[in-house]
């Protein structure tokens, strides 16, 4: 018993000196970019393609249960301890659970977790975020709402319902054809699938998620579809080394903005409009009212659809989920948590406003 406290003892103390690395090495972005992101994690990604990647189904879900069964096993061992008295077992347990949770904090940080600490996506595609003005804002937002009525008079959406693999397969092809951003994006894992469980999956809130751990990404099977598409490539792009929220609806804008399908390209407007109409909400509220009352009814119809799907699920895990979520992206380096998803309107308006300077050249 006194040598596995001794070794428990060294392992800790070991986790908590590389943590101490990892934090020295999140306080330099280019560090990260060149030495992680474009270097170390594109050969991790691949690694991981080989083991998970053609696998069909879910394997980072069972993970994710396996990760939380042991856990709880480690704290009924402790209390189980305690309460029996039995000292050295208890330390032991107490440091079995410490350890995991330290191993899967350096796991995650050495396997995903640095890119948070990149290089922003303005400095790498080389945009230039600059405040700006209501009246560029405006002409950013008639656009989107134009091309999201126009869209919609030529798509049907619900002939792309039970569609998942088709649009998971046109998604993954897109982005493994894409050069926009394959400067500084991994190319060696893009592959999308469906949770185990997207009744669950709903009730957590969430429309698709990647697994840190296994490198798989996975888009809500159950949601309206309209949402698809943009959520596919969202997730694909956190999957090829993007952490910000924002940089990956930016990203997943610009790839399907000018994708041949039209239903696709609905699919980016009508995400890209709905974040711009919340932001114009908080800058004119009389402006916002003028912009909805011009949304074509088909496309309030679609609006209202999500509204309600979601509304469906909503209770105290979508609730729990989305406090522990705001936290767990404060805690990496988006300091706005959840808020961080509407700023991709910053990247979109610099986007459109420098093609605009482009073309008047």
């Amino acid at each position: 018993m006194k040598m596995q406290l001794r070794t428990s003892w060294i392992l800790f103390i070991s986790l908590l000196f590389v943590i101490a690395i990892l934090s020295a090495i999140k306080g330099s972005p280019e560090q990260v970019e060149s030495g992680f992101s474009q270097s170390l994690y594109p050969l991790i990604n691949g690694f991981q393609k080989l083991i998970f990647g053609y696998i069909p189904f879910s394997v980072g879900d069972l993970l994710y249960g396996c990760i939380i069964g042991t856990l709880l096993w480690c704290i009924a061992m402790l209390i189980r301890s305690l309460w029996r008295k039995q000292r050295q077992q208890a330390i032991q347990y107490g440091f079995h659970f410490l350890n995991m949770v330290l191993g899967l904090y350096v796991f995650f940080y050495i396997s995903w977790g640095l890119n948070y600490y990149r290089q922003p996506l303005a400095v790498n595609a080389n945009i230039e975020l600059n405040n700006p003005r209501l009246a560029d804002y405006l002409v950013v937002m008639e656009r989107m709402l134009d091309s999201v009525n126009t869209l919609r008079a030529q798509v049907r959406p619900d002939q792309w319902q039970d569609k998942e693999q088709v649009i998971a397969s046109d998604m993954t092809r897109l982005v493994r054809e894409d050069t926009t951003f394959s400067a500084f994006l991994s190319r060696s894992n893009v592959r999308a699938k469906l949770p185990l469980n997207s009744t669950l999956v709903s009730y957590v809130g969430v429309s698709g998620y990647f697994n840190p751990f296994s490198h798989e990404a996975h888009v809500n099977g159950i949601m309206p579809v309209v949402s698809k598409p943009f959520t596919c490539v969202h997730e694909l792009a956190h999957q090829q080394g993007i952490g910000f929220e924002d940089e990956a609806n930016f990203i997943a804008f610009v790839r399907l903005k000018d994708n041949p399908e039209p239903f696709y390209r609905y699919s980016a407007y009508l995400q890209t409009m709905t974040y711009m109409l919340t932001e114009l909400y908080r800058i004119d509220k009389g402006l916002y009212n003028t912009y909805r009352a011009r949304i074509s009814p088909s496309v309030l119809a679609d609006l209202k659809e999500e509204r309600l799907f979601w509304t469906k699920y909503i209770g105290w895990m979508n609730r729990l989920t989305s406090l522990f979520y705001n936290e767990y992206l404060q805690h990496n380096n988006q300091a706005e948590g959840m808020e961080r998803y509407n700023r991709m309107v910053r990247l979109v308006l610099a986007y459109e406003l420098k093609i605009d300077k482009c073309k008047s050249l």
